[in-house]
């Protein structure tokens, strides 16, 4: 319970954080010169590649924190073609790491990995809805302190935000689990992402 209120808590600092730093871009951008606007419109669209080339961008993301009775951490490694700026196909790897904290008894390390592929549509160049089909192999501890794997195969879906400008962007996403029994294992899945290219 104490961890899907942290959880809640981290995500909704991080979008007040992102909307707070877009309204202030938008308040220094509109006291700038039109000169200043002309370069930075210039800038942007050397950076921006043409609508009918392909462009490749990754993604290095940190996300399911939380502390309490346990301590819960995961990352994300995700590389993707880009179509006409608006559209992306690609792959992803993914790594958790619980580490449960058991009264009178050794603590417990568990680790999840999986990987799957995923598509994502830019809404506007700041927000865009993301989907991902994965396989997740999740280890888990019973009552009784067996430590035992399942596997699963689902989707999900989501979306997020991004900000900055230049090589290196940031922003995050936040995807749910379409598959109960997975949902058992991790509610909901929220990421901060560092973008190169995207």
């Amino acid at each position: 319970m104490f961890i899907n209120r942290l959880g809640k808590l981290i995500v909704i600092g991080l979008i007040t954080l992102i909307m707070v730093e877009s309204a202030d871009a938008q308040r220094r951008t509109t006291r700038s010169s039109s000169r200043d606007r002309g370069d930075q419109q210039e800038t942007r669209q050397r950076r921006e590649a043409p609508a009918d080339k392909m462009n490749t961008w990754y993604a290095i993301s940190l996300g399911t924190l939380g502390f309490g009775s346990s301590f819960n951490i995961s990352g994300k490694f995700s590389y993707a073609a880009k179509f006409e700026n608006r559209f992306s196909v690609g792959a992803y790897g993914k790594l958790y790491y619980d580490l449960l904290n058991v009264i009178n008894a050794p603590d417990i390390g568990l680790f999840s990995y999986g990987g799957g592929a995923f598509t994502r549509v830019n809404i506007t160049d700041e927000i865009f809805l993301h989907g991902e089909y994965s396989y997740t192999d999740f280890e888990f501890a019973t009552q009784n302190l067996n430590q035992l794997r399942e596997s699963h195969i689902y989707p999900s879906v989501g979306g997020g935000y991004k900000a900055g400008y230049g090589n290196w962007t940031y922003g995050f996403h936040v995807l749910l689990p379409l598959k109960d029994r997975v949902r058992d294992f991790v509610q909901l899945e929220y990421w901060i992402d560092f973008n190169h290219k995207f």
